[in-house]
């Protein structure tokens, strides 16, 4: 929801600056004016961005949120136990502890977050049927009467919107990344850790686990639950420090997303080189300092590619909302279906020849967008916790991380072909 919610709160000032900027006069559209809002777009996208430096502080929040999970929550049925209750109700307790925060939160958002920017009309109606236009009904100038597609039917909208508009596409293949990086460090960082103090015969092979305690699973190898706990701190730590710098250099760089690009570098390097490790430890003789500066570059990696990635799909949806083509296709599209579905007779106006200067943001796909956004990291976690865990088991504790590089290597990849594809534009534009 946090994608969804980003380009709603920040766009709103984007797009009354670029109408400021776009019109002398609100009663009438020459054709001057029309040629040239191609170039007051243009001047609108290379400005500042709110939702870039806003994603920058939405990523530094989530590592906080992740060291409080770690730091309050996770201990909470160890010190439950050590009160006298038994492990299932130590963890039952902690469950109802966090299931009231999560319920305060949900109130807060609750009340914070009404009356955003294109939630008027919007109804659990709207989930099977047509509802509203594509334009904003409050504007006098606006076209209205055409009829909005369910949400299912926005939602392959949103799904093919990521082959037609570099940035959400980009933006969605980051999502991939970033939720997969996270996978990649809370799980398989601890297990290559452990399996090489198996292997190695550092742990109290003799010791097992009789009970069900959180305590009994440390007690199994505690030296191996201690450095893997300190390699997954130092990449969460370095995560939480990096975060409102990757939002502020996102918002330097729109057009070519260097930052992107450089977390996606920095996770290839980072991945290869641990899975190449011969240990894990970070004391000699057996180890070396260096895995610090190991984590350090997937912790990068890992908050660049969420915070960058909700950058560039925030910057996406407000470029997407006040480019004429774009929502002119789309507009179209959703006309042609919503008059398959409607009934014989009923009729449906057309888009006029020009689209109208005052467009209405797509505040009507940004959930949709959001949705499938989370399906691309969804995807992810499943592809590497599955493949990633079996290859674990039947080939070497490094594949995980070799997978990890390769998905880096594909957002690297895609963002050179957007940038690329970026500059040719600006170039044609330029002539």
């Amino acid at each position: 929801m946090v994608t969804a919610v980003l380009p709603t709160v920040t766009g709103k000032p984007l797009s009354a600056q670029a109408y400021r900027a776009s019109t002398s006069s609100e009663l009438t559209i020459t054709p001057e004016r029309a040629r040239n809002g191609y170039n007051l777009r243009e001047a609108g996208n290379s400005g500042a961005s709110p939702s870039a430096r806003l994603s920058g502080f939405v990523g530094m929040c989530a590592g906080c949120g992740a060291l409080v999970a770690l730091v309050v929550f996770l201990p909470l049925p160890a010190r439950f136990e050590k009160a006298g209750l038994t492990p299932s109700q130590a963890i039952q307790r902690s469950y109802y502890i966090v299931a009231v925060v999560s319920l305060v939160i949900s109130l807060v958002c609750f009340i914070g977050l009404r009356d955003l920017p294109g939630d008027k009309g919007k109804s659990w109606s709207a989930l099977w049927k047509s509802q509203d236009s594509c334009y904003d009904e409050d504007d006098e100038d606006s076209i209205s009467d055409v009829p909005r597609l369910p949400y299912w039917k926005q939602l392959t909208t949103a799904l093919f919107l990521g082959f037609r508009n570099r940035d959400i596409g980009l933006g969605y293949v980051g999502g991939f990344v970033a939720r997969a990086s996270s996978v990649g460090i809370s799980l398989f960082i601890p297990l290559a850790v452990n399996h090489y103090y198996r292997a190695s015969g550092l742990c109290d092979e003799a010791q097992t686990i009789h009970g069900f305690g959180l305590n009994d699973i440390k007690k199994a190898c505690p030296r191996a639950y201690i450095v893997a706990s300190i390699l997954t701190g130092v990449s969460q730590l370095v995560a939480l420090i990096s975060a409102p710098a990757f939002g502020y250099l996102t918002d330097k760089s729109r057009r070519y997303n260097f930052p992107l690009l450089f977390a996606a570098l920095v996770g290839i390097i980072g991945y290869l080189v641990f899975a190449k490790l011969p240990s894990p430890l970070f004391k000699e003789p057996d180890g070396s300092p260096g895995v610090f500066v190991v984590m350090a570059l997937i912790g990068i990696s890992q908050i660049g590619a969420v915070v960058c990635s909700l950058a560039v799909l925030s910057n996406g949806i407000l470029r997407v909302s006040t480019d004429d083509e774009t929502l002119r296709k789309i507009c179209d599209e959703q006309r042609a279906a919503a008059r398959q579905d409607a009934e014989p007779g009923e009729g449906q106006p057309l888009l006029g020849g020009a689209v109208n200067h005052r467009l209405e943001r797509l505040s009507h796909l940004k959930g949709s967008i959001a949705g499938v956004y989370s399906l691309y990291g969804g995807a992810g976690i499943l592809l590497l916790t599955k493949v990633g865990g079996l290859l674990f088991d039947v080939m070497s504790s490094g594949t995980p991380f070799y997978i990890m590089a390769g998905f880096n290597g594909v957002l690297l990849t895609t963002g050179l072909v957007c940038g690329g594809l970026n500059h040719l534009g600006a170039l044609g534009r330029t002539r």
